[in-house]
């Protein structure tokens, strides 16, 4: 390629990237008095225009919100303790909340075993299947569910996410 040559390639390509900013300043995107308007077209790059495009998300729309739940848990090592806890929620004289402050081993206790909100896969998988179920019921309590880390009982609040799959 001769220097000619070259030279001319690149005056091509700062005329095509500059081209946008000048259009922008003509008359017919000024404000002006002339009842005149010259009508503009967007300005075509050919190879330059499908690089763009690869990089944009025009196609695809927003993404979508990200699956989340809310729950609950007392976390206690065994089953006997577990069908305790049970029992005393089924009297129905002491809240979930306060059952998980004098039972659960789980540091989450301290906010009555609330565990914030999670995304699929944060948790343990026997958890996870129980959370993100369609067929759990919010404000129900499940359980004991046997993980690694002893039996919990399980309560979510909320889900969010994922369509209408819940």
């Amino acid at each position: 390629m001769t220097s000619s040559s070259f030279f001319f390639l690149v005056a091509v390509v700062a005329i095509a990237l500059v081209s946008p900013l000048i259009n922008a300043f003509s008359p017919s995107h000024t404000s002006s008095s002339s009842s005149v308007r010259h009508p503009t077209t967007p300005l075509s790059m050919g190879i330059f225009d499908s690089i763009g495009k690869a990089f944009s998300n025009e196609e695809y729309g927003a993404p979508p919100d990200a699956v989340k739940a809310t729950a609950r848990h007392i976390l206690v090592p065994s089953l006997d303790d577990a069908n305790q806890v049970l029992e005393e929620i089924g009297r129905g004289e002491t809240s979930f909340a306060a059952l998980a402050g004098k039972y659960s081993t789980c540091p989450s206790k301290s906010s009555g075993g609330s565990l914030g909100s999670f995304g699929p896969g944060t948790m343990v998988k026997e958890f996870d299947e129980v959370v993100f179920n369609p067929e759990t019921k919010m404000g129900e309590i499940k359980g004991p569910i046997q993980t690694q880390f002893g039996y919990h009982l399980l309560v979510v609040d909320k889900r969010t996410g994922g369509g209408d799959w819940y």
